[in-house]
């Protein structure tokens, strides 16, 4: 069996499944990507391979092969570099780029034939690829916005999308509907993602999480004093962590800051352990900011206590696993958009997690009963939470406990691609007995 996976990122969603299947299926995987990868060359057990985007790019791919393994067929890309870090297509044109590098590459590689081709709907980059392989396409559906035109795209009131915004937005997502038709089936994350698609098409997808690595990212003790990325963390000291892919408006970061600010006024001996990008993916507020990040935008609004309040930057696994373990608290906020792995991988570590109450969250974190929750914008209810919390932390102890035993129960990561290794088998079963059959789709007779 051989499957391949597309998407302009790396690893992205599919890095551990494509891994998986591998090592414990003994699958043929090809992983199809923009960023550049060749330094992975020989330590991962998948064939993955990079395309480039540039106006005096070949149209070819860069292959890397498992350790032991030749090549099936081996294209160089001779003019232009390849990125180390993705960054969203800017516009329909940007993505049709993408399409057009992965459709030519492949063309030249026709040794390469997969049994099935999973991708990401939103990017565009399966659908040229229906004129070259006759099998199952799975589609994996992130999320669609609101309507362009309505108030309903802004994530933040505050940080209105702009005209060109919303036009942008009128096509953005054009790929993503495409798919939907095109892809013989699909899934999600969640039951949120889920009710963005198009209520006449969700027949088509499956909710199943990508899963959260809870070997990983499980509690460990750690005696304090303890010395953390170059900060002490004393023996009594308290420490109220947040994490995010970057430091954005979407994910409540100027929120955060401020209920960070009422913790370190209120409390003496507390740390506040800040990891992620300073940069937005996701909100809308560049245009309102100026040239400054939003950090520096949040920063710059008040006065923070910035020795007690660390920012790590962007950290390796290993030590986001020990950040969780050190963490007496964590705050995730959201507004209602993607759930972020962040707040799972925090719950699988035995986090006491207190999230805004926005429908992603609460789909996951029962208050109370394996995490707290609040209103994203109630700075004051997120603060005297977090105050209660960190004044006395074995009290909530259980809801770390809970928090980990949730993940385990439905998110871990061996079930969910368990999951999703049943469902590519029920979708080129479904294939099989006829190409108008979805997965999941009504019965033809009407019966």
């Amino acid at each position: 069996m051989h499957a391949m996976f597309i998407h302009p990122n790396f690893p992205a969603q599919f890095g551990h499944i494509a891994e998986y299947l591998k090592r414990q299926r003994g699958w043929e995987c090809t992983f199809i990507t923009s960023i550049d990868t060749t330094h992975l060359k020989g330590q991962v057990p998948f064939v993955h391979a990079n395309y480039h985007i540039g106006p005096r790019a070949k149209q070819q791919l860069t292959f890397g092969f498992p350790p032991g393994t030749g090549p099936v067929g081996y294209y160089e890309i001779v003019e232009g570099p390849r990125p180390k870090t993705f960054y969203n297509p800017g516009t329909i044109i940007e993505m049709i780029e993408h399409m057009n590098a992965i459709y030519r590459g492949l063309r030249q590689a026709p040794r390469i034939k997969p049994d099935i081709v999973i991708g990401h709907m939103s990017y565009g980059s399966m659908l040229y690829l229906r004129n070259l392989y006759d099998c199952p396409f799975v589609g994996y559906f992130e999320l669609l916005p609101p309507p362009f035109w309505s108030k309903e795209l802004a994530l933040r009131p505050e940080f209105p999308p702009t005209e060109e915004s919303r036009i942008s937005n009128a096509t953005y997502h054009t790929f993503t509907y495409l798919h939907l038709h095109a892809c013989d089936a699909g899934y999600t994350p969640t039951y949120f993602q889920l009710n963005t698609a198009p209520a006449e098409l969700r027949y088509k997808l499956r909710v199943i999480f990508d899963g959260i690595d809870c070997n990983v990212f499980q509690r460990r003790a750690i005696p304090r004093p303890f010395e953390f990325l170059g900060r002490t963390i004393g023996s009594g000291t308290r420490v109220l962590t947040y994490v995010s892919r970057g430091l954005e408006s979407a994910r409540g970061f100027d929120i955060f800051m401020k209920v960070a600010k009422r913790v370190t006024e209120t409390l003496g001996d507390v740390l506040v352990l800040i990891a992620g990008d300073d940069r937005t993916n996701y909100g809308h507020e560049k245009p309102h900011i100026g040239k400054q990040t939003f950090k520096e935008f949040v920063l710059s609004q008040d006065k923070y206590d910035l020795g007690k309040i660390h920012f790590l930057g962007r950290i390796p696994l290993k030590d986001l696993s020990t950040l969780y373990s050190l963490s007496d608290l964590h705050i995730y906020l959201t507004t209602p958009w993607v759930l972020s792995w962040s707040m799972m991988q925090a719950m699988a570590n035995g986090c006491v997690v207190l999230g805004s109450a926005t429908a992603p969250v609460e789909e996951v974190i029962r208050h109370e009963q394996n995490g707290l929750l609040a209103d994203f914008y109630d700075v004051d209810g997120l603060a005297k939470q977090a105050i209660e919390v960190l004044r006395d932390p074995p009290r909530y102890r259980y809801l770390g406990e809970a928090a980990r035993q949730t993940i385990l129960d439905g998110y871990e990561k061996e079930r969910c691609v368990e999951q999703l290794v049943a469902y590519f088998h029920e979708v080129m079963d479904r294939r099989r007995a006829g190409p108008d059959r979805a997965v999941g789709s009504p019965d033809p007779t009407g019966s």
